[in-house]
């Protein structure tokens, strides 16, 4: 797996993943379809299934199970990653996750990688495992728990014994699970939704972009940190472009007041992403006090082609 091909999906994953802690209540343990994916799967007692992301919250801990789906082309790059134990504690190292163990677990669907391991998050240390399975898509689990969560190995394998890997949701009701509303403009096409908080979409025909030819396009929903109302909102909108990959450095050189996702108090940034490329970033917050982000990255000498486009993307994001 090339440097550039493990960059670039992180990228896609660090935009719309942010490993959110989710709270809902509890329900019966049952095989369960995760809306918006291709995953069926029994989750451990007390987690049900969250309406901010594809996968499961548990309320008294405050725990999470995410699901999030790559196409079928990133399975290769992807499983090279776990492919041993020094490899996928390197890959995960540089997202604060400490890597204990390397394990196969049967599922329904084939085997799965399964890697273990904790988390510090806000000084608090999370149990954290990472599973990677192989459908008509390439699925990724991650579960994070608190430590009153008390979950354990044994309790994460027995339920990846009951993932099962269906048929491909439609792009329609995959874009219809998310948290919001949003419409791709040609030239751009959907490549997928992820971990059900947000979409990539990309112009070209290349699912699977480890140079960053393409230009890409994504749109992503808060998932934990609690209401951002009364935050500045330029201060948290340059933060969250800082923190995204591959932009710690970027050049600012717009900043302006916009309407986006139905709100008229938007933050507008524009500027370099690096050596002949641009970005464009939208940013709002919605009446629940939660946030929506549309970042963009291309080359320089496509402006012209991709800005509109762009914007008619960024007019179609509304709360639900």
């Amino acid at each position: 797996m090339s440097a550039n091909a493990i960059r670039r999906t992180v990228l896609i994953l660090s935009c719309i993943v942010a490993g959110g802690l989710i709270p809902l209540s509890a329900s019966a343990q049952t095989p369960q379809r995760v809306t918006g994916t291709t995953v069926t799967i029994t989750p451990p007692a007390g987690f049900t299934p969250a309406k901010d992301f594809a996968g499961f919250a548990d309320e008294k801990t405050k725990s999470s199970i995410l699901i999030a789906e790559l196409p079928p082309e990133a399975w290769p790059q992807l499983s090279a990653l776990f492919g041993n134990l020094d490899t996928v504690r390197a890959g995960f190292k540089q997202k604060g996750i400490e890597v204990a163990t390397l394990d196969k677990v049967p599922t329904a669907s084939g085997e799965a990688f399964l890697a273990s391991g904790t988390q510090t998050a806000a000084g608090t240390k999370l149990g954290k495992w990472v599973a990677l399975a192989q459908g008509s898509r390439t699925v990724m689990i991650t579960v994070q728990a608190m430590p009153t969560a008390k979950l354990d190995d044994a309790a994460i394998k027995a339920m990846l014994k009951t993932v099962s890997l269906g048929a491909p949701p439609s792009e329609a009701d995959k874009l219809a699970s998310l948290p919001f509303k949003v419409a791709p403009s040609a030239p751009f096409r959907v490549l997928d939704t992820m971990g059900g908080t947000g979409v990539a979409m990309t112009v070209g025909e290349k699912s699977v972009d480890p140079k960053g030819e393409q230009p890409l396009l994504i749109v992503s929903s808060q998932v934990s940190g609690g209401s951002v109302a009364g935050v500045d909102q330029a201060a948290l909108a340059k933060t969250l472009l800082k923190q995204t990959r591959e932009m710690e450095k970027a050049e600012i050189d717009t900043e302006k007041k916009v309407s986006f996702g139905g709100s008229r108090d938007g933050v507008l940034l524009e500027g370099k992403a690096g050596e002949n490329k641009r970005f464009v970033q939208y940013f709002a917050t919605g009446p629940n006090g939660n946030f929506v982000r549309l970042v963009s990255f291309f080359a320089t000498d496509r402006s012209g082609e991709i800005r509109p486009a762009i914007e008619k993307v960024a007019g179609s994001v509304a709360f639900k």
